[in-house]
């Protein structure tokens, strides 16, 4: 298989989750990673984060520097990528790799991620909600529809990813009447001390499910999204009226297993029989667990409780990179991955 080579922008949590999911099979996926840049974290910093941080261990690699570059040594086995701690119109490695990764967070707009587009570059995934981006391609909802001409994508969000495969499910075995979303959203660590409150905030899944879902509208559809003083996973609530009642819950449950297990929520949902709390879902590689004691079918509104992990949903950016890589040519062959 032949790998596209990639470029990260912006090693903060989602960069690093990012680089620990690409290092479990690095081998197997469509792309390597051969260039880490952020305008902020320097090489030496990163290379405390890769050794201390509590959320994301990198304990199975050997991780050193090696000039301007970190290596992650396992066996024989050696990954070398280049870093750098430059603004993004400094960044020298512009033009290179086959797809730029822009997971700073500072470039949601389509046009500051155009410039990334020259040379052998093919391709921006925003690791964000862009509202102008080429196409938001939700993997498990829309990944597919992915032409040449969309450049700059974006892959949505975390609330976007937990909500928008399963209301397309409930939707087109249902029907949705009316649907809300409770969140109940953990602040990273290192924002805690800035956020010591309840507070109440917009949630771009409230504007994305309606631009990809067109049975949701303004008059239909409600997001309550909530930040919390805490830094395990979160909390979504969702609730669908429903245009068609199944026949009892345990038909429902039925149906909504089958499509988990080998349907088309497989490998995006997870469901456990009963509430053990957040803690047993951090990392997990599901969009959302759903909670079957807390599946509801209350006359025609159906309710579902689940938990995310909200930095983790970089597993779902990780499967859509792995598609787009497949779908995009480069335009010379990549240089292997390096590795002793």
């Amino acid at each position: 298989m032949t790998q596209l080579q990639v470029g990260i922008n912006g090693f903060g949590r989602f960069g690093l989750h990012l680089l620990r999911y690409w290092l479990n099979a690095p081998e197997q996926a469509a792309y390597q990673i051969q260039f880490i840049n952020d305008d902020f974290i320097t090489l030496d910093h990163a290379l405390e984060i890769l050794s201390s941080d509590p959320y994301v261990p990198f304990s199975d690699f050997e991780v050193s520097r090696q000039g301007n570059s970190l290596q992650f040594s396992k066996g024989v086995k050696n990954y070398r990528i280049q870093y750098t701690q430059c603004p993004l119109s400094d960044i020298p490695w512009i033009g290179q790799p086959d797809l730029v990764l822009e997971c700073s967070g500072k470039a949601t707009i389509a046009d500051r991620c155009r410039p990334y587009l020259v040379g052998n570059t093919r391709r921006v995934i925003i690791s964000a909600t862009s509202w102008d981006a080429d196409k938001t391609l939700v993997y498990g909802f829309n990944h597919t529809d992915l032409t040449s001409a969309m450049t700059v994508i974006s892959y949505g969000s975390c609330t976007v990813n937990a909500y928008v495969p399963l209301a397309h499910y409930i939707h087109g075995t249902y029907g949705i009447h009316d649907s809300d979303v409770n969140v109940v959203h953990n602040v990273p660590a290192y924002k805690l001390s800035d956020s010591q409150t309840l507070n109440r905030k917009f949630c771009t899944l409230e504007k994305s499910a309606k631009h990809l879902l067109p049975y949701l509208h303004d008059e239909n559809f409600i997001v309550n999204y909530t930040l919390v003083p805490y830094t395990g996973a979160s909390l979504i609530d969702f609730r669908f009226r429903l245009r068609s009642r199944p026949a009892n819950r345990g038909a429902l449950l039925q149906s909504l297993k089958q499509a988990i297990a080998t349907g088309s929520l497989a490998k995006l949902y997870g469901m456990t029989p009963v509430d053990n709390g957040p803690e047993e879902h951090i990392l997990t590689p599901f969009s959302a667990v759903l909670i079957e004691e807390n599946i509801k079918l209350l006359g025609d509104n159906l309710y579902i409780q689940a938990y995310f992990d909200t930095e983790n949903s970089v597993n779902r950016y990780h499967d859509l990179v792995n598609y787009v890589a497949q779908a995009t040519a480069p335009l010379s062959v990549p240089a292997p991955a390096r590795m002793a």
